[in-house]
Protein backbone atom coordinates (compact mmCIF):
# COMPACT_ATOMS: atom_id res chain seq x y z
CA UNK A 1 0.00 0.00 0.00
CA UNK A 2 2.51 2.57 -1.25
CA UNK A 3 1.39 6.14 -1.93
CA UNK A 4 0.23 7.08 1.67
CA UNK A 5 3.21 6.02 3.78
CA UNK A 6 1.16 2.81 4.74
CA UNK A 7 2.55 -0.46 3.62
CA UNK A 8 -0.10 -3.57 4.48
CA UNK A 9 2.95 -5.54 6.06
CA UNK A 10 2.76 -2.51 9.52
CA UNK A 11 -0.64 -1.17 9.01
CA UNK A 12 -3.63 -2.85 8.34
CA UNK A 13 -6.77 -2.09 8.25
CA UNK A 14 -9.49 -0.28 8.86
CA UNK A 15 -7.18 2.82 8.17
CA UNK A 16 -9.52 5.25 9.91
CA UNK A 17 -12.41 4.53 11.71
CA UNK A 18 -15.36 6.72 13.24
CA UNK A 19 -15.70 6.08 16.78
CA UNK A 20 -18.56 7.04 19.45
CA UNK A 21 -17.85 7.57 23.05
CA UNK A 22 -20.29 6.79 26.16
CA UNK A 23 -18.64 9.84 27.87
CA UNK A 24 -20.83 8.68 31.20
CA UNK A 25 -18.55 5.12 31.03
CA UNK A 26 -15.63 6.53 29.27
CA UNK A 27 -16.11 3.37 26.97
CA UNK A 28 -16.05 3.23 23.40
CA UNK A 29 -19.96 2.46 22.27
CA UNK A 30 -19.04 1.73 18.90
CA UNK A 31 -16.00 2.02 16.33
CA UNK A 32 -16.83 1.79 12.07
CA UNK A 33 -14.09 1.81 9.46
CA UNK A 34 -14.74 5.45 7.82
CA UNK A 35 -15.49 5.06 3.95
CA UNK A 36 -13.67 2.30 2.04
CA UNK A 37 -10.03 2.93 0.43
CA UNK A 38 -10.79 3.44 -3.54
CA UNK A 39 -8.06 1.58 -4.44
CA UNK A 40 -8.69 -1.71 -2.27
CA UNK A 41 -12.32 -1.05 -2.93
CA UNK A 42 -12.23 -1.70 -7.10
CA UNK A 43 -10.62 -5.03 -6.32
CA UNK A 44 -13.99 -5.63 -4.18
CA UNK A 45 -12.17 -5.44 -0.61
CA UNK A 46 -14.36 -2.85 1.80
CA UNK A 47 -14.39 -1.91 5.27
CA UNK A 48 -11.44 -1.16 5.31
CA UNK A 49 -11.55 2.91 6.07
CA UNK A 50 -9.80 5.38 3.90
CA UNK A 51 -5.86 5.48 4.01
CA UNK A 52 -4.03 8.93 4.22
CA UNK A 53 -3.55 11.81 6.45
CA UNK A 54 -7.51 13.29 5.93
CA UNK A 55 -8.80 15.96 7.88
CA UNK A 56 -12.81 16.20 8.05
CA UNK A 57 -15.83 17.38 10.10
CA UNK A 58 -18.63 15.29 12.08
CA UNK A 59 -21.60 16.98 12.11
CA UNK A 60 -24.36 14.56 14.72
CA UNK A 61 -27.70 15.87 14.77
CA UNK A 62 -30.28 15.56 17.84
CA UNK A 63 -32.55 13.76 15.42
CA UNK A 64 -29.64 10.48 15.89
CA UNK A 65 -27.82 11.05 12.68
CA UNK A 66 -24.30 11.65 11.81
CA UNK A 67 -22.81 13.08 8.86
CA UNK A 68 -18.95 13.32 8.00
CA UNK A 69 -17.54 13.08 4.38
CA UNK A 70 -14.76 10.79 3.93
CA UNK A 71 -11.86 10.43 2.59
CA UNK A 72 -13.09 8.16 -0.10
CA UNK A 73 -14.89 11.44 -1.59
CA UNK A 74 -18.17 10.10 -0.26
CA UNK A 75 -20.47 11.77 2.35
CA UNK A 76 -21.30 9.30 4.57
CA UNK A 77 -24.21 8.76 6.93
CA UNK A 78 -24.57 6.66 10.52
CA UNK A 79 -27.58 6.20 12.94
CA UNK A 80 -25.48 7.61 15.98
CA UNK A 81 -27.10 5.29 18.18
CA UNK A 82 -25.26 1.88 16.77
CA UNK A 83 -22.91 3.05 13.99
CA UNK A 84 -24.65 1.56 11.07
CA UNK A 85 -24.20 3.68 8.33
CA UNK A 86 -27.65 4.43 6.64
CA UNK A 87 -26.42 6.11 3.48
CA UNK A 88 -23.28 7.63 1.35
CA UNK A 89 -23.06 9.74 -1.64
CA UNK A 90 -20.28 9.98 -3.84
CA UNK A 91 -19.19 13.37 -4.55
CA UNK A 92 -17.07 14.99 -7.81
CA UNK A 93 -14.10 15.70 -5.95
CA UNK A 94 -12.59 15.53 -2.01
CA UNK A 95 -14.12 16.83 0.61
CA UNK A 96 -12.05 18.65 3.31
CA UNK A 97 -13.24 20.98 6.52
CA UNK A 98 -16.39 20.27 8.22
CA UNK A 99 -20.06 20.40 6.63
CA UNK A 100 -22.63 22.94 7.96
CA UNK A 101 -26.03 22.06 9.22
CA UNK A 102 -28.75 25.06 8.39
CA UNK A 103 -32.62 25.60 8.68
CA UNK A 104 -34.02 27.54 5.65
CA UNK A 105 -38.05 27.71 5.71
CA UNK A 106 -37.95 25.04 7.94
CA UNK A 107 -36.69 22.37 6.36
CA UNK A 108 -32.80 21.25 7.16
CA UNK A 109 -29.84 21.48 5.28
CA UNK A 110 -26.16 19.96 4.77
CA UNK A 111 -23.97 22.36 3.03
CA UNK A 112 -20.73 20.92 1.99
CA UNK A 113 -17.51 21.20 -0.38
CA UNK A 114 -16.32 19.04 -3.00
CA UNK A 115 -13.94 21.11 -4.62
CA UNK A 116 -10.43 20.05 -3.93
CA UNK A 117 -9.19 17.74 -7.21
CA UNK A 118 -5.48 18.01 -6.44
CA UNK A 119 -5.78 15.58 -3.47
CA UNK A 120 -7.32 12.76 -2.34
CA UNK A 121 -7.70 9.26 -4.19
CA UNK A 122 -9.56 10.08 -7.03
CA UNK A 123 -7.36 12.86 -7.66
CA UNK A 124 -9.96 14.13 -10.47
CA UNK A 125 -12.75 16.31 -10.38
CA UNK A 126 -15.77 14.22 -11.54
CA UNK A 127 -18.30 16.66 -13.72
CA UNK A 128 -20.73 13.78 -13.46
CA UNK A 129 -21.27 14.06 -9.50
CA UNK A 130 -21.95 16.93 -7.36
CA UNK A 131 -19.04 18.70 -6.73
CA UNK A 132 -18.25 23.05 -5.58
CA UNK A 133 -20.90 23.52 -2.76
CA UNK A 134 -22.73 20.92 -2.13
CA UNK A 135 -26.34 21.16 -0.65
CA UNK A 136 -28.07 18.35 0.72
CA UNK A 137 -31.85 18.62 2.64
CA UNK A 138 -32.82 16.54 5.11
CA UNK A 139 -36.07 14.65 4.46
CA UNK A 140 -39.02 16.62 5.86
Amino acid sequence: MNGYGLYSNIVRPPYTTLTSYDLNKGTIKWQVPLGDDPRLASLGVTGTGTAGDFKFGVIPTITGLVFVAGGDDKLHVYDAETGKQLWERALGAASRGIPSMYEYNGRQYLLMTASDPGVGPNRNLRPDLPHGYVVFALPK
